[in-house]
């Protein structure tokens, strides 16, 4: 027997419905019905299907296999290829490994396999050691799983620290030295040999760190805002990794959560983010550095970020509407974040006579007047505002200036407390010593400025200054003597509240509130719940 193909049978199957069709003739055919075309069944067919109109057809019958080699052979093979099992299926009924050879890497002909290790991980196993590992880059180290537990997760080394490689040793037995802890110095701990796991290890780069903070630039290369690195979300991935007549020169994608605080709006909003960070380990240098962060994209514009907080190109622009004055524009670069700016014919509604500032041209680092913070009295009209201080002689004052005098505009730094103010030390409602002010060189930053309805129906100016001063603190013994050697030297910090009455020329410090002290009292009236405050004496 011969075997017949679906096409033979088919022309068949066509045949005998023609032949049958011309024995019956015409008379079986109803006047209701659609002529039955035909075609030749000795013409070709491009389909395997016999097209009709009016009647149902069979299908054709299905593929059998013969006796002949050919198609026997082929639907081997097609059955071969339906069972075989998918990439998938082999990932989920087995773990995942990798095959190692160290002699790829230039060293002795040892072959390992490792399981669990992630696309992000660098693996060390034996003589086995990833050439993108280097010294100056900080790693978090991980126990790989073995064969038998791939559920299992080891926990990270050195309590999931990320620290700094400081060196890798020689030998068939690599030693990783790690940073030392704080004060151990002498003895450290953080080190393994790269076969006290026959699992191996794996190391993951971490490049940035949460409290990390940048200066933002545009791609104008202007100077734009502040940002801080909240959260660090995922694994650092490396990318790259070369060497450069600078040193070995890293690239790693980052996903984080960065607060951005922009020079002209002033708020600092926390917003996703991602971008590739590049480092460079320098040579004669212990420890590798970041040098930007790149295609950073927020608020549908592209940023590059530099390490460290760039005050010199912190920018802050003004408006005269905003003053309802004349609609002028400064933009002023450089001024500190504890300044308010005072430009043109712009004068900051926070500068107010009666309280004492610090003048700073904001083109130099020297303060006006000696430095010292003099009480200003007196804030002029005009197109060039003229600011009267305190003058040192009543008969030639010399200590004015007018707003327009400097182009690049000045900062005015408020000033609450003074060397040589004395304060009575109160936990409530009891005294527990003096305090007097030994040195304010430290800035002093405004908080808030309110205004207060006094009985009278006027208005008295209140402003929250924060402080950071050291002070001679006298504490007061009950039942004992006292003597000059019951002087201690301490930091205080605080928040002074500096009130300027109606009628008043000067204002004056109430209090001194939310009082911190550089001593072991501070977390003693911690734990009591008890508050202090300074009241001038």
């Amino acid at each position: 027997m011969f075997a017949t193909t679906a096409q033979e049978e088919v022309k068949l199957a066509a045949m005998q419905k023609v032949w049958q069709h011309r024995r019956m003739g015409s008379s079986s055919s109803s006047i209701f019905e659609d002529p039955v075309e035909f075609e030749d069944p000795f013409t070709p067919l491009p389909q395997t299907t016999v097209v009709t109109k009016g009647r149902c057809v069979s299908p054709p019958p299905a593929l059998t296999c013969s006796d002949g080699g050919i198609e026997h052979e082929s639907l081997e093979i097609l059955q071969e290829h339906v069972d075989e099992p998918t990439i998938e299926d082999v990932t989920s009924k087995e773990p995942s490994s990798f095959m190692l050879n160290a002699s790829t890497l230039g060293d002795l002909p040892a072959c390992y396999t490792i399981y669990g290790l992630k696309s992000y991980q660098m693996p060390v196993i034996g003589v086995y050691n990833d050439k993108r590992i280097c010294p100056g880059y900080k790693y978090k180290v991980l126990p790989l799983p073995g064969a038998d537990c791939q559920s299992y997760t080891p926990p990270y080394l050195f309590e999931g620290r990320a620290l700094t490689l400081r060196s890798i040793g020689r030998g068939y037995a690599r030693r990783f030295t790690f940073e030392a802890d704080k004060n151990c110095l002498n003895n450290n701990e953080n080190y393994f040999w790269s076969d006290n796991r026959p699992e191996g290890f794996a190391f993951e780069l971490e490049l940035v760190s949460q409290g990390d903070k940048f200066t933002v630039f545009d791609a104008n290369h202007e100077a734009q805002g502040t940002l801080e690195i909240l959260k660090v979300e995922g694994p650092q991935t490396e990318i790259s990794s070369e060497a450069t007549k600078d040193g070995i020169k890293k690239k790693a994608k980052i996903h984080f959560i960065g607060k951005v605080e922009l020079y002209e709006t002033g708020v600092a909003k926390p917003m996703p983010m991602t971008g590739v960070v590049i480092s460079i380990k320098r040579k004669r240098v212990s420890s590798a550095e970041v040098t930007k962060i790149i295609n950073v994209t927020f608020k549908n514009h592209r940023y590059y970020l530099t390490p460290g907080i760039q005050v010199t190109r912190r920018r802050v622009t003004v408006r005269g509407e905003d003053i309802s004055d004349i609609p002028t524009k400064y933009t002023m670069t450089g001024l500190e974040p504890y300044e308010i700016p005072v430009v043109g014919t712009y004068v900051d509604p926070r500068v107010i006579p009666g309280f004492h500032y610090k003048v700073r041209p904001n083109d130099r680092k020297d303060h006006l007047f000696g430095g010292r913070a003099l009480k200003l009295c007196s804030i002029g009209m005009g197109y060039a505002k003229r600011l009267t201080f305190t003058p040192d002689s009543l008969v030639e004052p010399n200590n004015y200036l007018w707003s327009d005098n400097h182009p690049d505009g000045l900062g005015l730094e408020p000033r609450a407390v003074h060397t040589g103010m004395r304060f009575s030390i109160m936990a409530e409602d009891q005294h527990l010593g003096e305090a007097t002010v030994f040195r304010a060189d430290l800035p002093q930053q405004e908080e808030r400025m309110e205004k207060v309805m006094t009985p009278s129906g006027k208005y008295a100016i209140v402003k929250y200054i924060h402080i950071n001063v050291t002070c001679h603190v006298k504490l007061a013994i009950i039942g004992g003597k006292s003597d000059d050697s019951e002087y201690h030297l301490m930091h205080v910090y605080g928040l002074a509240v500096v009130r300027k009455e109606p009628n008043s020329n000067t204002a004056r410090v109430i209090r001194v509130e939310n009082v911190g002290l550089d001593s072991q009292l501070n977390l003693l009236f911690a734990r009591t719940h008890t508050e202090l405050t300074f009241h001038p004496i």
